[in-house]
């Protein structure tokens, strides 16, 4: 779809309003320069675009999701949108109003073009800072963050460096190409900008990268924790069962139904040194153990 067409001359818009496709391919020998901005346009309107201005087939086949696809020549420029791209009426009106930037030809188009991509880039940069800021704040808590947010926000920052880092070399490139034009100062502010957001990304790539690390190590430290937590139980329920041990022997000892058991242990004494005592040595037995093996275990712990 063709949002816009217009025709630049001695540094102004020369109508109002947006000039037919063969008519502005017309007047790119008439001086100045033609700006058409399109927006996710279909395969027989690139075709049409293609066939009007003398493109290049393979240059209109690059066209990528995304992006935004910029023909620049002397006497013309033309934009082509593909998705969530940067809105471009703002870069225009803008550039509407700077007359002399405007004078200095079809570069102006791309330096205003340039211009409002980067000023973009501020917010995706403030969300992701946003974003980062909570899942940090979440994990140096103590508390573990989930690691599938953790790893999208690292792929939005990866994809978003790989969006910015290679426009360093294209804006440096037409800073030198603009040398001798007056557009060469606001050239080198986009530059200036992109530079800046290329490093925030690329540290916040880095920070999310350690955050994973410590969120990993959380969720490590929580496991120990449920571990530690099992086997604490698991002992506590040995020694339970282990105390209970000497109670089943003997009980199932002085239960059994012989006769020269039952005549012969039916006197108090009898009671006590069997019956007692067979609970009472076994369980000093194991207290003792208990308390001997405990120190070892201490020592053994220490070494390691």
């Amino acid at each position: 779809m063709i949002i816009d067409c217009a025709h630049y001359q001695d540094g102004r818009r020369r109508e109002e309003g947006a000039v037919p496709l063969t008519e502005a391919a017309a007047r790119c020998g008439q001086g100045g320069f033609v700006w058409l901005g399109l927006f996710e346009p279909g395969e027989e309107e690139l075709c049409q675009v293609r066939d009007t201005f003398g493109l290049h087939e393979l240059a209109v086949e690059e066209v990528e999701f995304g992006e935004i696809s910029i023909f620049l020549a002397p006497t013309f420029v033309i934009t082509v949108r593909q998705g969530v791209a940067s809105e471009l009426r703002g870069a225009r009106q803008r550039l509407e109003h700077r007359p002399e930037l405007l004078a200095a030809g079809s570069s102006s188009a791309l330096w205003a073009i340039l211009d409002q991509v980067v000023d973009d880039y501020a917010p995706v940069v403030a969300g992701l800072e946003h974003d980062i800021d909570q899942i940090e704040a979440t994990v140096f808590s103590g508390a573990a963050a989930p690691t599938e947010r953790i790893y999208s926000l690292r792929r939005e920052a990866t994809d978003f460096y790989r969006a910015v880092h290679p426009l360093l070399a294209v804006v440096t490139t037409i800073e030198r190409a603009t040398e001798a034009l007056q557009l060469q100062p606001y050239v080198r502010d986009v530059r200036d900008h992109l530079l800046l957001i290329n490093e925030e990304v690329a540290a916040q790539r880095d920070l999310l990268g350690t955050v994973l690390e410590a969120n990993m190590a959380v969720i490590s430290v929580e496991q120990n924790k449920i571990s530690v937590q099992q086997n604490a139980t698991v002992e506590q329920l040995t020694i339970l069962a282990t105390v209970f041990l000497p109670l089943t022997f003997v009980t199932g000892f002085f239960g059994q139904n012989f006769g020269w058991l039952v005549r012969h242990q039916d006197s108090l004494a009898a009671f006590v040194i069997y019956g007692i005592g067979g609970l009472v040595v076994p369980l000093a037995l194991l207290t003792l153990w208990f308390r001997l093996r405990t120190p070892h275990t201490s020592t053994a712990a220490a070494r390691r």
